[in-house]
């Protein structure tokens, strides 16, 4: 190194007589500049990112970029006091005066010269010639070096950071720097990334988490912190070192650290002056301004900046607050939306308040419609009625709900709709339409009811004589009345007309199809699948040509029920598919609720459970949006029945209790009946009476069968049958079985008098397993095949096996007996195998049934035959015997199974041998 300093080029001899230069004292330098800074008393607990900080200094550099605050110097300087590598550890914390080369390169060499005293290096005012100095002294050093630089991001003199750059890149591999910056300096760092000689640490390696913060919080206020006030603390900060031990320190003052905690945060006046000094005023005046007013919206876009102060450089600007590390953090991988801190916004705020307060209404005014032409309605919603523009707000409402409707977002209609004045919404007729239906929808038939008493003043008061629009909003309420006469009374005998429909001048396509739908549905709890599928046809008819999907897919969801319900349930499985792949198209909105939940019924009933389990787990988040409340009910049943299936029964208890209790303030009294049904057997399989009994005694089912209630067959009723079928269960376990088999047999007439297959079928099962319990395998197998022969084309669902403990048990008996008279399909037998099986393989007698004595026919069906033997088609013996087609079909499909024939032809040779027997 003699060489070096003996032959200096004559334009700089003047610089050996400078600080840094050979053999100059170390005194001529500041020394707190040299060395890591005093730190406080306390400091935050990282260990994570120490670890990561020693991993680094194998390569040639560790980059540490955080927002100020971040704790990057308090990091740097413990991990450079607890340095246990054998380097040489040399510091430089840089400053505003740094950006002249001369001094940069005397600070950097002194810094060197203090951990190395033979670093010879020296000192000149150009940077090429005092980088290639310092590179030949490195060079010559031969010993493992670490150099820290804190506040790298002073340093904004180009020449400067290129110099620096190439240092970095020529260094000696026995040469590592560490690098501390608010924001990533213009340093080339490709090449160290492609051969792994970079490591980088940023705000979220430094920020605190829980356990850290609950640490500080016993070092600062010498208090624990409970879970509740960390995470409220880790939330408000979002770990930001400074923060969080402003907050400590403020709430270490007051005898309740709790209270003191959620007021320090937000309100905490050296936050504020923290951040507002030493960042917001910084900043050069456009910055500021931006910094804001683009606060008044919660995310940031630059072309929604742009609508907001009129200017063209939003995006550049947001671009520029993001390298800078302004406390703003992208959104999206794409980097078109930000956030600011919340502290930082607090702050913003608070200075848009103060500065340009007769601006914000109308940033407020211009950021609503920015996000309403971009289909963003809450966020434009938002702003709307932070402008206090109450007229924008009435138009925004009206056309968002439109398209809420459509969607069957009825919460959202609901819940901007409460942000208006009763007035207001009652004198504007689109709102007032709306909010009534949605009312309906969401079976909130109290304020259904207020809301169209107060509508119908309105028109008698506002509207005095008549005139068109009396007229339009006369019938809507009239339709919205009837819509709400459907839903709200849930007796199959309701008096409602089926048969009359909105009529086609209805000019609210909406509330057109929504009384046809509900219709549709009464139809369906009314047990007449005729006019079901009419009138939801008719629905579908009336929304041809608008884009309605959610009312479209809650029609198809009825059809699919009423296809179940009959037997049919291929046609009811094809249906759900094709809805859910139409529902998949779009957002995960409630019509996408709605059939995911029918298909995963579905794929329940087809026994993979797989499937079905994880569509619920899907939904079930999503749910509160449903406004279907079958779907609700249904989604957690169903999930409950596959948790009791796993042996998971105290998840499948705490599925049913939070159903239960949802339904009971709801006044769901038909699904409260399936929550009963669903616990009975739950403690049935899982042993429990004492259990058992407290439900059938909290459903009153003792008190309601002393009372007769299921003595004798009456119209079908999904909540008399549901809880009968509870009561057979008590009754079974109790060993009275021929009380159970009589409330059976009550419930079974009744569903095969409305054409209900699918509930006969689950009745016919619930008596084979009573007879199987009595003793009369006889009689349990002769029920098994009447089950059977009513969907011996697709045998029984998953859900009868389900709740019909014991099933199982009488099928694989009757099989191996060669007692069952159907046979089963082989597909059939493939996917139940699981619950077929006596053993590790399907028995072949499901597959080969035994002859058996033909089945006796009922009445109705002899009656069917004597008609069908005049060789009468299927229509002529619907109208000759008085009943609906479809139960006409229904009626047939069961004497043709208990012929054992499939050909009409061949049910007439069959008839006329039965009919001389039984004439």
């Amino acid at each position: 190194m003699a060489s070096l300093r003996s032959a200096p080029d004559s334009r700089h001899a003047s610089t050996t007589e400078r600080p840094g230069a050979p053999g100059e004292p170390l005194s001529r330098l500041l020394p707190s500049k040299l060395a890591p800074p005093r730190t406080a008393s306390v400091l935050v607990p990282c260990s994570a990112a120490l670890r990561k900080v020693d991993e680094g200094i194998h390569g040639k550099l560790v980059l540490v970029t955080a927002p100020l605050g971040s704790g990057k110097t308090t990091l740097l300087t413990q991990w450079y006091r607890e340095a246990r590598a054998p380097h040489l550890l040399a510091w430089l914390s840089l400053d505003e005066q740094d950006n002249a080369p001369e001094r940069f390169f005397s600070y950097l060499a002194g810094a060197i010269r203090r951990a190395a005293p033979d670093f010879d290096a020296y000192s000149t005012s150009q940077p090429d010639h005092a980088t290639s100095v310092l590179l030949r002294s490195l060079w010559n050093l031969g010993r493992e070096l670490v150099v820290v630089l804190d506040d790298f991001h002073v340093l904004h003199e180009r020449s400067l950071v290129r110099a620096f750059s190439y240092l970095l890149d020529h260094s000696p591999p026995h040469v590592h720097w560490i690098v501390a910056s608010r924001h990533p300096p213009e340093l080339d760092l490709a090449r160290l990334k492609l051969t792994e000689q970079l490591v980088t640490l940023d705000g979220r390696d430094l920020s605190l988490d829980g356990d850290a913060i609950r640490e500080l919080g016993l070092r600062l206020c010498g208090a624990a912190l409970t879970p509740e006030d960390i995470e409220f603390l880790r939330a408000r900060t979002e770990g930001w070192v400074a923060g969080v031990k402003l907050a400590l320190l403020s709430a270490g003052e007051h005898a309740s650290v709790s209270d003191a905690l959620r007021k320090a945060i937000g309100s905490n006046h050296d936050v504020a002056k923290y951040l507002a000094d030493a960042v917001l005023r910084e900043q050069p005046e456009e910055v500021r301004e931006f910094l804001v007013l683009s606060s008044v919206v919660e995310q940031l876009n630059g072309e929604l900046c742009n609508a907001l102060m009129g200017i063209t450089r939003g995006p550049a600007l947001l671009a520029h607050l993001e390298r800078s590390q302004l406390f703003i953090q992208p959104l999206d991988a794409e980097h078109q939306w930000y956030r600011y801190h919340p502290l930082f916004l607090d702050v913003l705020r608070a200075q848009l308040a103060c500065d340009y307060g007769d601006r914000v209404p109308g940033l407020h005014r211009a950021a609503s419609a920015w996000f309403a032409q971009r289909q963003m309605p809450d966020e434009a919603l938002t702003h709307a009625f932070a402008s206090g523009d109450r007229g924008w707000c009435l138009e925004l409402t009206a056309r968002c709900m439109e398209a809420w409707m459509r969607e069957g977002e009825i919460a959202s209609v609901l819940q901007w709709t409460a942000r208006l004045t009763p007035e207001e919404v009652i004198r504007s007729p689109a709102i007032c339409v709306g909010h009534i239906a949605c009312l309906v929808l969401s079976r909130r038939f109290a304020h259904a009811t207020s809301a169209l008493q107060d509508a119908q003043y309105h028109l008698e008061t506002a509207y005095p004589v008549a005139s068109p629009e009396r007229e339009r909003l006369s019938k809507r309420l009239a339709h919205l009345t009837l819509l709400h006469a459907v839903l709200s009374d849930s007796a199959p005998d309701s008096g409602i007309d089926l048969d009359a429909s909105p009529g086609s001048e209805e000019s609210d396509v909406f509330i057109a199809g929504a009384v046809l739908a509900a219709k549709a549905y009464q139809a369906l709890r009314m047990n007449r699948f005729d006019a079901m599928r009419r009138l939801a046809l008719s629905a579908r008819e009336t929304l041809q040509g608008h884009n309605n999907p959610f009312l479209v897919g809650y029609t198809d969801v009825l059809v699919a029920l009423a296809d179940r319900a009959q037997g049919n349930m291929k046609d009811a499985a094809e249906r759900c598919e094709e809805a859910f792949e139409r529902a998949s198209r779009g957002r995960r909105n409630p019509v996408w609720v709605n059939a995911a939940t029918a298909l995963a019924n579905a794929r329940y009933e087809q026994n993979r459970l797989d499937e079905a389990e994880a569509l619920c787990v899907e939904v079930l988040p999503l749910l509160p949006q449903a406004s279907v409340f079958e779907t609700f009910a249904l989604a957690y049943l169903m999930l409950a029945r596959i948790k009791t299936v796993r042996g998971k029964y105290a998840e499948a208890y705490r599925l049913l209790d939070y159903l239960h209790s949802v339904l009971e303030c709801s006044h769901q009294t038909r699904f409260l009946a399936h929550v009963c049904g669903e616990k009975i057997r739950l403690y049935l399989v899982e042993q429990a009476p004492t259990r058992m009994r407290v439900v059938a005694q909290e459903f009153g089912l003792g008190e309601r069968m002393r009372r007769g209630e299921w003595s004798e067959k009456r119209f079908y009723d999904e909540t008399w049958e549901r809880l009968g079928l509870a009561q057979a269960w008590v009754m079974m376990v109790r060993g009275r079985h021929d009380k159970a088999h009589a409330i059976l047999e009550t419930l079974r007439a009744s569903a095969h008098e409305a054409g209900y297959v699918s509930r006969e079928t689950a009745l016919l099962a619930a008596i084979a397993v009573c007879q199987w319990r009595a003793g009369d395998a006889l009689a349990a197998f002769a029920a098994l095949n009447r089950g059977f022969a009513l969907v011996q084309r697709f045998g029984f669902g998953r859900s009868v096996f389900d709740e019909t403990p014991g099933l199982q048990e009488v099928v694989v008996a009757a099989a191996m007996q060669r007692k069952l008279s159907y046979a089963l399909p082989a597909r059939y037998t493939t996917r139940y195998q699981d619950l077929l099986s006596a053993g590790p393989r399907v028995p072949r007698e499901f597959a080969t049934p035994p002859s058996a004595p033909l089945e006796p026919l009922t009445e109705r069906e002899l009656q069917m035959l004597k008609l069908l033997a005049q060789g009468l088609s299927n229509q002529e013996i619907s109208e000759r015997s008085n009943v609906a087609l479809s139960t006409t079909k229904w009626h047939l499909r069961n004497v043709f199974a208990k012929l054992e024939v499939t050909t009409r032809t061949a049910a007439i040779v069959k008839a006329q041998e039965r009919l001389q027997r039984n004439l």
